[in-house]
């Protein structure tokens, strides 16, 4: 089986309208608690909008509050509401365009920047908002054009750089990508997410030292950013040092306890120490934090093939490949799980979707024990050994 730590690329997206979900303050009921200014602006642009409910701006406004809290939905809503009442609104178009991505309608915030473009050609913020957008759907060439478009406009507009660095590593073009990064860093050079997106790049250039390097200067950028020490952690994983991994992964952690990323790339370094046990138990901690997150389960499902609890090892990969059927990664581990089964019927499907996307894996699955189980089958011959 292969087993494949999940390191995810930080995205920045510009002029980023984020926010949370509104609640009920009852600070009011004690004299000792603040009412958060946030609240406050919600508050007054509510009476604002009462006043006047033609009153586009206090719309645009309030919605720019709920998506720095979170609350996306009701962003949505007011500037949908905004653009209502003043349809030529560009910001408008670019906030709710991003808040349309936070919620994964990927397709919808491209209509929104798209519009942004039309109404201001000069911009270069929904550009990059909108190559963001592209990557996300895998059209990396349209996100690399989009991402062009801003730096013409701009040739110091330092986001367009990482985003389209990220968009050039996804695509596989790390020499591209170092291009962007150190660009980036040029102009920028305390902007610590370049850094741990130019390490994701050392690491698929397989320069692991570079890759620790960029990790402690952002940690020494933005302590308090759990992403570089996860991915430091990965990238000491891939050296041997899992003890050391751990501890990084658990610095993460500590800083966000809820970060999936963490969680499952910890389970990853206990599974290198034999703990495949607490392995479980980080992937399923990962899981239930992101129940769509495809390589939690793919690295649960490794851990359960380890302990041999094969029907559980099945269900993991089969939940991979479902949430993400382009990985070839769970097409091949699901192949593993179906061999170690003895089920070489099944087998022998998944593993040919994985040659497909990745023809590496007929020389792997040639060599690979797990197959020992069905090497006696034609098909398995036929698709691995040509015979």
């Amino acid at each position: 089986m292969l087993s494949q730590i999940m390191l995810v690329v930080a995205m920045v997206l510009a002029a980023l309208a984020g926010a949370a979900i509104f609640y009920l303050v009852r600070a009011l009921q004690r004299r000792k608690e603040t009412v958060p200014e946030d609240i406050r602006e919600i508050w007054d642009l509510t009476r604002a909008i009462e006043e006047d409910p033609q009153d586009a701006e206090s719309y645009y406004r309030r919605g720019l509050i709920y998506g720095e809290r979170g609350a996306y939905e009701q962003a949505i809503s007011d500037y949908t509401r905004a653009l209502e009442l003043k349809p030529d609104f560009a910001l408008a178009h670019i906030d709710r365009g991003v808040a349309y991505g936070e919620t994964g309608r990927f397709r919808k915030e491209i209509q929104d920047h798209s519009r942004a473009i039309e109404l201001d050609p000069e911009d270069p913020v929904p550009y990059t908002n909108r190559g963001v957008a592209h990557r996300n759907l895998g059209q990396y060439d349209q996100a690399i054009r989009d991402h062009g478009m801003a730096i013409e406009l701009d040739e110091e507009y330092v986001l367009a750089y990482v985003n389209r660095g990220v968009a050039h590593n996804e695509k596989g073009d790390y020499d591209h990508a170092l291009g962007d990064y150190n660009k980036a860093i040029e102009l920028s050079p305390g902007f610590a997410l370049a850094y741990v997106d130019r390490a994701k790049n050392y690491m698929d250039l397989g320069d692991l030292q570079k890759a620790i390097a960029d990790c402690d200067r952002a940690i020494e950028l933005d302590p308090d950013d759990p992403l570089p020490y996860t991915n430091r952690g990965v990238t000491y994983d891939m050296l041997g040092h899992h003890e050391r991994s751990l501890k990084d992964h658990g610095r993460a952690l500590e800083l966000d306890p809820e970060f999936a990323l963490a969680h499952t790339n910890r389970g990853v370094a206990y599974a290198n120490l034999g703990r495949h046990e607490e392995a479980v138990e980080e992937h399923n901690r990962a899981t239930e934090l992101e129940p769509e997150f495809a390589r939690a389960y793919l690295n649960r499902g490794v851990a359960h093939m380890e302990l041999r609890l094969l029907k559980e090892a099945v269900e993991d990969c089969e939940k991979a490949v479902k949430l993400d059927p382009d990985d070839p990664m769970g097409h091949y581990n699901l192949a593993c799980a179906y061999s170690l089964s003895k089920k070489p019927r099944k087998a022998v499907g998944p593993l040919e979707k994985a040659i497909v996307l990745q023809p590496d894996f007929r020389q792997d699955a040639r060599e690979d024990e797990d197959f020992d189980n069905i090497r006696d089958d034609d098909r398995f011959a036929r698709l691995v050994m040509g015979l």
